[in-house]
């Protein structure tokens, strides 16, 4: 009964369980944002952004075609409750980030935003899987903590590891926490296949 519900779980999210697909993109991210960090004013040449965005995503198609490879491709419908959960999250962090952006509000609206996308990802994506589910619930409290970090008192937290903004710390967390989440995921994904094989 277990394979079968795991052999389930692993066909319905095949796409997000392949965690390194995430890695070049938040590896990008992390790049961008430390290249952003070191700015002073605005950017005139965005050479090292666009080749880091390139690089990123040649890596996203080798990893593709590592993934199709080893392990073959699933065909999967994506339900209108995922469509319209990942269009709201997109429209929610765009607002965020604008009124971050303004100082609006003491408290980060993006690195709330970043903890709901680990949130709905360990519950949504990573249900049955123990660990994954553990540390994006992990990921998702860490951002959220800081995010409010202002209301406790503790202010600009970001400038004891030379970040200038909050806007920037919060995008180099996300980043590094993608990558962290990325390889968790791919490390269960490429133990649970091959125990599904067994059992079949």
């Amino acid at each position: 009964m277990n394979s079968i519900r795991q052999t389930r779980f692993i066909a319905q999210n095949y796409p997000q369980l392949q965690g390194l697909r995430a890695v070049p993109i938040s590896l990008g991210l992390l790049v961008i944002t430390l290249w952003a960090n070191l700015q002073h004013g605005p950017a005139r040449d965005l050479t090292l952004p666009i080749v880091v965005a390139l690089v990123g995503l040649g890596f996203y198609i080798l990893v593709d075609r590592y993934y199709n490879r080893v392990y073959g491709r699933v065909k999967r419908n994506i339900s209108r409750t995922e469509l319209f959960l990942q269009a709201a999250g997109a429209i929610l962090a765009l607002i965020a980030f604008i009124i971050d952006n303004r100082n609006i509000t003491e408290i980060s609206l993006l690195g709330l935003v970043f903890a709901g996308v680990f949130a709905f990802t360990g519950f949504y994506y990573c249900r049955q899987a123990m660990a994954a589910f553990t540390i994006n619930l992990i990921l998702a409290m860490v951002l959220a903590l800081l995010s409010l970090a202002s209301l406790v008192g503790i202010q600009e937290w970001w400038s004891l590891f030379g970040v200038k903004y909050s806007l920037l710390a919060f995008s180099l967390l996300f980043g590094i926490f993608g990558v962290i989440d990325g390889i968790i995921l791919h490390i269960y994904f490429t133990h649970s296949l091959p125990a599904i094989q067994e059992a079949a």
